[in-house]
């Protein structure tokens, strides 16, 4: 039973994913917000609430399972993230634009790996919490990094979805915001749901709390990003789709990484730090393909490769 809800409940995020889209664009369109601000910050925070959220609720229990599933999703969130989102960006590359020149600025890769790196080092160091505010600091540029972008949303303006189907006349403007928050809403219930049933499946299995969150918990909470850039990118918005994901992994490394060095004593378990490291190598190895430093298909090969070792050395 559990595996038909998290069927269900996975098509039920994919169409909220298309409202959030949707409702992001139009709002970019009517207030000329720049593109990477758009698709890195609006659309990476509307959809990382998941990844705020299961850490803070693990770390607000307190006992020692939550806190490892909390520290867990953490930096499995990450590593699914790039390798799957990653992978699937740099296959679309090299289906559709094989002739592509500067067609996204890596330097914007360069804030998750400072706040990824630090977390990792953390462990290492006696201060912890004062890492905080490094971390937060880093967001934060990253944002005002993102403002600074001259270019707007181009193209065709889609018609906003809630429009077409209320009859009343209302502010388009309002009632795009409106379908977000209620996207919002519902995706915390629709993840809420799939954590509890993919934990069913866990504990049916026997594994232990770090194994369930670094396995099962990036497949949760990571679906809105991953479906983002699956749609953005299925319209030809190659840049929005990789600037979602990587203002996704900002975010993570960031704001829920904060919590992680607030809440707990932060002993990261050599099995975290293994999963971090692969997560690193994997942002850099498609850092190194858009910038046309290695070829695309050994980047594509080495991050499935990545993706492999993550659930071999996981699993065994």
């Amino acid at each position: 039973m559990d595996f038909i809800i998290i069927i269900i409940l996975t098509f039920f995020i994919y169409i909220l994913s298309e409202l959030i889209v949707n409702a992001v664009e139009f709002l970019a369109h009517e207030f000329k917000i720049p593109e990477g601000f758009t698709s890195s910050v609006i659309a990476a925070l509307a959809t990382t609430i998941p990844e705020f959220l299961v850490p803070l609720i693990s770390f607000l229990k307190g006992t020692p399972d939550t806190n490892e599933i909390g520290v867990g999703s953490i930096f499995g969130g990450p590593v699914l993230l790039s390798t799957v989102g990653f992978c699937f960006m740099l296959l679309v590359i090299e289906a559709k634009y094989r002739a592509f020149r500067d067609i996204y600025d890596i330097t914007n890769i360069l804030f998750f790996m400072m706040s990824f790196t630090i977390l990792l080092l953390a462990n290492f160091v006696t201060h912890k919490k004062y890492l905080v505010l490094i971390l937060v600091l880093i967001y934060l540029y990253f944002i005002y990094n993102q403002l600074k972008s001259s270019k707007v949303m181009e193209g065709h303006q889609e018609p906003l979805i809630f429009a077409k189907f209320l009859k009343i006349k209302i502010n388009k403007k309002f009632l795009a915001f409106l379908q977000i928050i209620l996207v919002i809403i519902s995706l915390y219930f629709a993840i809420h749901q799939l954590v509890e049933s993919i934990e069913h499946i866990a504990k049916d299995l026997g594994w232990t709390a770090t194994k369930t969150s670094l396995v099962f918990s990036p497949f949760a909470t990571e679906l809105p990003e991953l479906f983002n850039a699956f749609i953005w990118a299925k319209a030809g918005k190659v840049r929005l789709s990789i600037g979602n994901i990587v203002g996704s992994l900002a975010f993570q490394a960031s704001l829920p990484g904060s919590l992680g060095l607030l809440f707990t004593d932060w002993h990261l378990k050599s099995m975290l730090m293994v999963v971090g490291f692969l997560a690193i190598i994997s942002v850099i190895v498609f850092a190194l393909s858009i910038s046309r430093t290695i070829n695309l298909k050994f980047g594509i090969i080495a991050i499935l490769s990545i993706l492999m070792i993550y659930f071999i050395y996981i699993l065994l």
